[in-house]
């Protein structure tokens, strides 16, 4: 079995491949706090949920955006089973085309997600990861990298009312029934989660007008789901889109 992990700025999701499959998901909070051998407990917890043996696994591919947090993960592995592991960075062939101007800052889950979306081959693509951020990663008709957009996610947004206004309460993102909000809460929820899908919309809509022509768009996130039933975009949903990107780059590391 072959370990997809993105590590992310609130929650590590990771999951096992079988072949093609991906026969589990699951996820933990990230924390820089936590020390390799805490987090081998944890993950080590995960694995006897799902019946998957340490043994068995046969590497760990993974991307961060928490640099911190990235070698005690690695450590975490290396306790568990010893595995070879291959970490998104200079060196690691990708099979991407990145044409932007600092491609080496380039967010290693940003990475995760055009790969998945290149190996799909349905071009031009518009990759929409909801997160603590929501991002677009732009491939044009020739499958290269050609840019990204980043806005805030829902929760973030939410917590920044919360923290700038002093009369505004602690509420969750979900999609109220009406887009005029009735009250407080469902007006910060309607905000968030409307204005969410809108932005996508109109981003999208946006992006096609620079390529030149119609892309397809590949949902994707933690936090998707929230917005998907509030899209007027065509589009695809891949809950993990990530975590397929990643086993093609190990596939083809390997070769």
């Amino acid at each position: 079995m072959l370990i997809a992990l993105n590590i992310g700025n609130s929650h590590i999701s990771f999951g096992g491949f079988n072949g093609d499959d991906l026969v589990f998901v699951a996820s933990i909070a990230t924390d820089e706090k936590q020390t390799g051998e805490q987090y081998a407990c944890v993950v080590r917890s995960v694995f006897s949920l799902y019946g998957v043996a340490p043994k068995s696994i046969e590497g760990l591919v993974m991307s961060s955006v928490v640099p911190a947090v990235t070698p005690t993960i690695q450590a975490a592995f290396r306790l568990l089973c010893g595995c070879p592991i291959l970490s998104i960075g200079s060196g690691v062939r990708t099979g991407l085309n990145i044409r932007i101007d600092q491609p080496r800052a380039l967010g290693q889950d940003l990475v995760a997600d055009a790969v998945c979306a290149l190996s799909r081959g349905e071009l031009p693509c518009v990759v929409v990861d909801l997160g603590t951020a929501i991002t677009f990663t732009v491939l044009n008709g020739a499958g290269v990298l050609v840019g990204t957009s980043i806005a805030a996610g829902m929760t973030v947004s939410l917590a920044a009312l919360k923290q700038r206004a002093a009369q505004l309460p602690t509420v969750q993102p979900a999609a109220p029934e009406h887009v005029i909000g009735r009250n407080t809460i469902t007006a910060m929820q309607s905000g968030a989660v409307y204005g969410a899908a809108a932005m996508i919309d109109g981003m999208v809509d946006r992006i096609a007008d620079e390529l030149g022509e119609k892309p397809k768009v590949l949902v994707t996130g933690g936090s998707a789901e929230t917005v998907l039933p509030l899209l007027r975009t065509e589009h695809t949903y891949l809950p993990h889109a990530a975590l397929h990107g990643l086993r093609a780059i190990w596939q083809k590391n390997r070769q």
